[in-house]
């Protein structure tokens, strides 16, 4: 695919750096900008020059999903270059009203939280996190919606979108079949399993997604293309994708055991799990993402009736049924 350029960008996150790919051709497209920093902002300048283009050139802009190591810029790019901005229309409330969408998860994660056991402190503190992330990108964003079935054009070929919710609610994956070439950005990643990332119920929905059990499902779907070469939204693009996928499905499936075995008989919150599977946390980012891949897991524990919900007042609770 050699109309297909990886773009390594850095970010102010754990993560670390995140890719972006520029399609030559027409039109020219960029997948996903990099948070809004300056340095992300001049490194992909620099690139984008050392491929012969810049910003302004720019006619098509794809965001892969919401989060914003992967969309902060491309207001910004959009406003220089009046490229066309598409995603999955899982992501517009984001992308069109971020304020009031950040709110409205606010309020469900100091519920949930709360009723799960999670400390006060702590809520606060992890609330604080997702509001400081305002920086880092626009807070309106003119965008088109991209669904699955759709195609679209970049590269010099016809790409299939496909919705891969688990990451992401909104996440989309991008296959050309003939090269069997997939961009996956954050729903494969080459070293680590993508964290299951709470989300409240989606607008009509009564209950909150299962986003473990749809990331299974959907590595599964995506493992079915028998893609050649996965790109990647950090790190390495991957080449075993079946065999990776394999290997991610097992190591959930054996954190959902260890789980129930960390319960025992005894009847736990989702926090007090949470501290048994992961003594050692301090960071703030780093329990958001424990307590939600824990919950993914009691999600998939629950499906299979391998353990049952109950309540001490408003309180969560967790225990074998009996």
């Amino acid at each position: 695919m050699t109309k297909l350029h990886c773009i390594s960008l850095p970010t102010p996150f754990p993560v670390g750096p995140v890719n972006v790919y520029l399609a030559e051709g027409e039109p020219l497209t960029l997948i996903d900008t990099g948070p809004k920093t300056e340095a992300t902002r001049a490194a992909l300048s620099q690139e984008l020059a050392r491929l012969g283009h810049n910003l302004a050139d720019l006619k098509q802009i794809i965001l892969t999903h919401h989060h914003v190591d992967h969309l902060g810029l491309a207001g910004e790019i959009a406003a220089q270059s009046y490229a066309k901005i598409f995603a999955h229309p899982y992501n517009l409330p984001w992308l069109h009203d971020y304020a009031s969408t950040r709110k409205h998860h606010a309020q469900f994660y100091r519920g949930f939280w709360k009723q799960n056991g999670v400390p006060q402190e702590l809520i606060e503190r992890m609330l604080y996190l997702g509001e400081a992330l305002t920086q880092f990108r626009d807070s309106h964003l003119p965008v088109q919606p991209l669904p699955e079935g759709r195609e679209i054009h970049f590269a010099g070929c016809d790409w299939s979108v496909y919705h891969t919710p688990g990451h992401a609610g909104g996440l989309i994956c991008l296959w050309h079949a003939q090269s069997r070439t997939l961009i996956s950005n954050d729903h494969i990643l080459k070293n680590i399993s993508s964290n299951p990332i709470l989300e409240p119920p989606m607008s009509g929905e009564a209950t909150r997604p299962q986003r473990l059990r749809d990331y299974l499902r959907e590595m599964n779907r995506m493992a079915e293309l028998n893609p050649q070469i996965a790109y990647t939204g950090h790190g390495e693009a991957v080449r075993n994708v079946r065999e990776l996928v394999a290997r991610r499905v097992a190591f959930h499936h054996r954190r959902a055991d260890a789980i129930l075995s960390a319960l025992g008989a005894r009847t736990m919150s989702l926090w007090e799990l949470t501290q048994e599977l992961f003594p050692a946390l301090t960071n703030d980012a780093d329990f958001f993402l424990a307590i939600s891949e824990v919950q993914g897991h009691l999600d998939l524990l629950q499906n299979d009736q391998r353990i049952v919900e109950t309540f001490h007042g408003e309180k969560v609770l967790w225990k074998r049924p009996t």
